[in-house]
This record gives C-alpha cells, structure tokens and sequence, in this order.
C-alpha cells in the first residue's frame, strides 16, 4: 500500500473510531445499578464498524477473585482468557502504572494468558482505566503489528475516559456515599462469588450482620453531622483489624455487614468476632466540645456451609443471630444455629401471643403489696400477668421476650400506666391507704425499650392529664439496668423529666450490675430496690448478708429510701430490720393478687407483727 493509500486508510480507521465514540455518548450512560451497556456498546461498536479490529473487551479487576475473565467482550471468542494474580505481569503493571502498553503477540516473550489469540491478532493494547476502589484494563487487538502507532493511541483514550466514568457510575451505584464501603448490592454479589469460593476451596465463610449499639442516641443528643461522623469512624476502626481479604460493607443505617473468608475452622470466626468488638470498644471518637464516646456494637453470625443456605438464607440467618446477640444485652457476637432459629421462633409465637392477649382484653394487673417493716403497707408493686385460655394466669417470666420489644414495649407500657391509674383512682374513692394515712403508692415497672421511647414522658404526661384525682407522687416509676446501660444520659433526661411532674423513680433489682454504683452516682432516683437473689440468700449466706447490709448503709446516707425484694419468712424481716432497712416485699409479706383482694389483706395485715 502506497503512502496515500495508507494515509487515507488510517485517516478512514480515526473516523471509525470517533464514530463510535459519537455513537456510543448518544446513548444512554447508565441502565440500572448492576447492568452497564455503556462498555458493551463500546466493544460491540469497535468491531462491528472496523475493518481491522478482532477483538475489544473489558475487564474489571475483582479483588477477590483469585482469576480475572472479561466482562464485556466482542469479536474473538474469550472464553480460554483467563488472568491469573500476578503483580509482576503485564496486566498488573499496566494496572499499577497507569499507562497503556501495546504487546506485539509475535514476540517470544508474549504472556501466556494471550497466546491463545497469537493465531488472529498480531498487536494488542492494554489501557487501565478507574481507580483504586474498582479498576479495569480495557483491550483492543487487531492483526496488523503497528497498527496503533499508525491510527494513535490517543484516539483510544477517549474510551479509556468512558471506561473512568462507567466505573464513577458503578461506584455511585455499589458504594456507600458516606464510609465508601460496599453497599447492600456490592455485598451480596460479593456473598455469591465468596459462597461459591467457599465451596471449591472447602473452606468456611462467615457471613455476619453488626449494629451499632445505642445509634439512635448518639443522633439524638448530638445531631445527625456527628451521627455520619461517628459512622465513618467505626468503619475505619473495623477495617483497621480486618484482613485484608474480607469485606466489611454498610447496608443501611448504623447496619454494617462483614464476610469472613478462608476460614479453617470456628476458632478463626471467634477470633475475628471478638476482635472487631473489641476494636469498637477502644474507639475514642470526638463528637465535640472535648466530648468522646467509645461505641459498642452487637454481631451476628452464620458459617457456610454448615449453614448450607442460599445468599438470601445466609443475612437472614445472620439478621435472627444479631437479634439474639442484641436481646443477651448487646455488645457481644451469636452464632447462628437451628437452636436459635427455633428459640427466635419461640420469640415470635410469645409476641404474637402477648399481641392478641392486649387486643382481647387478656392483660391484667396484680399487686404485691410493700410494707414499712413492722408498721404497715405502704404501696403496692404492679405486675403485669396474662390470662392464657389453657395455662390460666401466666407471669411476665413466660412472655419476657415480648415486654421489651419494638413498638410491642410501648403498648404494653402504655396499657400498665392506665390499668394503674385507673386502679390507684378506684382505691383512693374507697378511702384505702396507706399507714400514714396518704394514698397507696404504685410501683411500676417500665421497660428499658418504653423508657428511652421519645414518647414515654408524653405517654406518662397523658395518663395523667386523663387522671385528674391522681396525684403524681402516688406513682414511682421503676427502672432496671438494662435501660441506663443502654443510654445512660438519655435515662438521666427521662428521669428528671418524671421528677418535674411529681412522679417519684427507683432503680430496681441493684446489685446485680458491675455498674450499679456509678448510676447511685448519676441518676435521680428517689428509691432503691435491693435485688432478691441477694436478700433471699442472706439468712444462710454471709456474702449476701453483707452485701444487703452495705447497699442499705449507702443508702440510707444518700437519702434515698430503701426496699428489700424477696423477703420469704420471718427471718429475712428481723434481719433486714436489724440493718436499718425499713421497707420490704416478699412471700412473708404477701404475694403477688388480683385487686380485689388487696382491701381484704390490708385490714388481715393489720393485725400481723413479726
């Protein structure tokens, strides 16, 4: 071919290609999140209008994978590519340099994983596109050697450029916006390609599902800038002690899902589970004004394949693992297993049993009355039972699993306040009270879920608005650990907040935490209830004995009024006596009945001396 000839041939290929180009833009950039025709076009268009062009294709560099294949291909047939990791390769140094490299396939030196199209091309060009989140290597071969020095790589590198905005696209469409982590749709296409991994390899997968605990208040109390603040810092915490081969994704909210890879056996799931628990732990992260918190989180896990479920079955499976794991009292791991699917399906039927009971008028209140020890009651305890059609009066430890649960806590919460109200209005009608001769004082116990509710003062505001004979003071709201472990200043705000209505407080069942002390310390509460297990034991056990004997010095120090649960016999009421604890339920007392019965043992108790 002459010079003219060749001049007008390459002058010809340029059009083809800037054709194409054109072509390819008027179309549209994007179709869905996971579907993207825009590289598919390009491929198909090189090859379609060139003469000279065999083959063009895409490929999009998984980190995951052990073996690269293209992703979007025209012409040859690529079905024997196939690029093995290797970081001295050609592929990878194109990767790594950033610039295109043209391979000649006559030279002896060619890689192997082209060979195979040696027979077709004679020239291929290899131009890396994206960044170093998701990346590719575009590739174009034709038979003529010289070819791109002739028409020019620059007249390429617009579709480099289009491959840079294809994998922005995808990036937008797969990628969490606020941590850039993987999104709900990277992960679980992620999860398929591990899960099949999992399986030739006979390795085990760990899919898991984390939640932050106590999110909802950070929000609250600091505002949603350092909500996403706090989010991104977590993200980085847990990646910090991740191997570099598993994946940790945000799927929505304070949800993070994690996939653990490679695994040899359980112990390596133990190992990481408590790693990335720990490393939440040991956060500090700054959330203002010389403020810092150390976040907590609840995980839960399912193996593949001894969890031998589809990708579907897999987060589903780790969703009921995270649920146990938050409902064992959060910052801890669960393992999904058959005895969890059937203890959360146990959980379900309770709620759902608890549910038809409020809707049909089944729940009711009875009452333990609280004496002042050798004088007379005081108050009552309300405590909730359940009228079940074939096991008669059912207590809260049969349905504990719905009491605490989602919008479920504030029904039930709402329908104590009431019962309560309208009964304690009832006793004081009738004239019934208490040794000093004011009304009967309620005790009730409001669930850490209704507690931190943002409605529950508005609830408790409410009951008494509907309540006008009802004074506030005749109420005491108990509260048990669980609540302040779970939002400690938002437990202080609520507090206060039933104090500046008139409604007295109490921290119920204290003992039994590592953390007792420090809410003595920080929260308002008017009484102090000593846990049973301590004052059931302390007849017969000197640890016990001294335990309730100190709780009641303190107590008695800081003005706080003192109650002893579980006081079974007459012994338990001399010795509590004996160490200044002046209040008291229990069996020895009374136990727990219906309302109508309470008039009848006060006028019986009254005649009663220990």
């Amino acid at each position: 071919m002459d010079s003219e000839a060749l001049a007008r041939a390459t002058d010809a290929e340029r059009m083809i290609v800037f054709r194409v180009l054109l072509d390819v833009l008027e179309q549209p950039v994007l179709d869905g999140p996971q579907t993207i025709p825009l590289l598919h076009r390009i491929c198909a268009g090189l090859v379609h209008a060139s003469g000279i062009i065999r083959l063009a294709c895409y490929i999009i560099v998984d980190d995951q994978a052990d073996v690269l294949v293209p992703e979007f291909s025209a012409g040859l047939s690529t079905a024997a590519l196939r690029i093995r990791r290797n970081e001295a390769g050609a592929f990878w140094t194109v990767l790594r340099d950033r610039t295109p490299l043209v391979h000649v396939l006559t030279d002896p030196a060619t890689p192997a994983w082209l060979q195979p199209f040696r027979a077709d091309i004679a020239e291929m060009v290899l131009f890396p596109f994206g960044a170093a989140n998701l990346r590719g290597v575009g590739m174009i071969g034709v038979p003529e050697i010289g070819y791109f020095s002739r028409v020019g790589l620059g007249y390429f590198a617009a579709f480099t450029n289009l491959g840079d905005l294809t994998l922005s696209l995808r990036t937008m469409a797969l990628r969490d916006p606020l941590t850039d982590l993987p999104n709900r749709a990277l992960f679980l296409d992620r999860l398929a390609h591990a899960r099949s991994n999992a399986q030739r390899l006979e390795r085990l997968l760990g899919v898991a599902l984390l939640d932050l605990d106590g999110f909802k208040q950070i929000n609250d109390r600091y505002g949603h800038g350092i909500g996403d603040t706090v989010l991104q810092q977590v993200a980085k915490h847990i990646q910090a002690v991740m191997r570099p081969t598993d994946t940790l994704a945000r799927i929505g909210g304070d949800e993070f899902a994690i996939l653990f890879v490679d695994m040899l056996c359980l112990d390596d799931l133990e190992v990481l589970c408590e790693r990335i628990l720990e490393a939440l732990r040991n956060a500090l992260i700054p959330v203002g004004d010389g403020q810092v918190i150390s976040p907590s989180g609840s995980l839960g896990v399912t193996v593949y394949p001894l969890d031998d479920g589809d990708s579907e079955a897999l987060m589903r499976h780790a969703d009921l693992a995270l649920y146990a794991a938050k409902a064992a009292g959060r910052d801890q791991y669960r393992v999904h297993s058959l005895d969890l699917d059937e203890a959360i399906h146990q959980d379900f039927l309770t709620r759902e049993m608890v549910k038809r009971a409020l809707a049909e008028d089944r729940l009711m209140m009875y009452y333990q009355p609280i004496v002042m020890i050798g004088r007379g009651i005081v108050g009552v305890e309300a405590l909730l039972r359940l009228s079940h059609t074939h096991h008669g009066v059912l207590t809260p430890s049969t349905f504990a699993a719905a009491l605490d649960y989602g919008s479920l806590a504030r029904m039930i919460g709402c329908f104590v306040l009431e019962a309560v109200a309208i009964q304690a209005e009832a006793w004081a009608s009738d004239g019934l009270t208490a040794i000093d001769g004011g009304p009967l004082r309620f005790s009730i116990n409001i669930s850490a879920h209704h507690l931190l509710n943002p409605f529950f003062l508005d609830d408790l505001r409410a009951t008494l608005h509907r309540h006008p004979r009802l004074a506030p003071s005749m109420l005491e709201v108990e509260i048990t650990e669980s609540a302040p472990l779970r939002d400690l200043p938002g437990v202080q705000k609520i507090l206060l907040g039933c104090t500046e209505m008139g409604v007295r407080t109490a921290l119920d069942d204290f003992g039994t935490g590592a953390a007792s002390l420090t809410y003595l310390q920080k929260l308002p509460v008017h009484t102090l209830k000593i846990d049973q297990s301590f004052v059931r034991d302390m007849v017969h056990d000197p640890k016990d004995f001294a335990i309730v004997s100190g709780v009641t010095h303190v107590a008695n120090l800081l003005g706080l009024k003192v109650i002893a649960e579980g006081a079974e016999t007459p012994a338990h009421i001399i010795l509590l006596q004996q160490l200044g604890c002046q209040y008291a339920q229990g069996h020895a007392i009374a136990q727990a009945m219906p309302a109508a019965h309470i008039p009848a043992w006060i006028r019986q108790y009254a005649k009663t001396s220990f």
